[in-house]
């Protein structure tokens, strides 16, 4: 489990139980989106006596604590990652389920032109639609 996470779990007065360090440790290993359901098979190689409620406790508690970031993918499609320094939003292929990571210099003006039409912030934008590969093999 890095410092951070450790640290932050340990002032909390949370105990740092082998469950939740692999929790943690498969989601910074993969690197990207995760389901619940991934993270508990990964855990289960290494643990296997962890169930899926124990990983979605684990995973509730450090999205609580701005260690681990859910997305909303879908209806009932619920993604886990790393909590970044810097904010992103999601490219989202319907196809493959690929899902690409985009900054805030790439929505350009959307999020001020929302606000000031709308009078909605945007704090996440998630964009669906067919990603190049699934494009150029034809399968959207």
């Amino acid at each position: 489990m890095s410092h951070h996470a450790t640290r932050t779990l340990r002032e909390l007065g949370y105990r740092l139980t082998p469950q939740r360090t692999l929790v943690w440790d498969v989601l910074r290993a993969h690197g990207s989106h995760m389901s619940a359901e991934e993270v508990c098979e990964r855990v289960n190689r290494h643990f296997p006596n962890v169930n899926i409620s124990t990983v979605y406790r684990t995973l509730d508690l450090l999205v609580a604590l701005n260690l681990v970031r859910e997305t909303l993918l879908g209806p009932e499609h619920r993604t886990f990652e790393i909590e970044e320094e810097d904010s992103h939003h999601h490219l989202v292929c319907r196809e493959c389920g690929s899902v690409e990571h985009i900054h805030d210099p790439d929505l350009g003006d959307l999020p001020a032109s929302l606000e000031r039409s709308t009078g909605f912030v945007t704090h996440e934008v998630n964009v669906f639609g067919s990603c190049r590969a699934c494009r150029e093999s034809g399968t959207d």
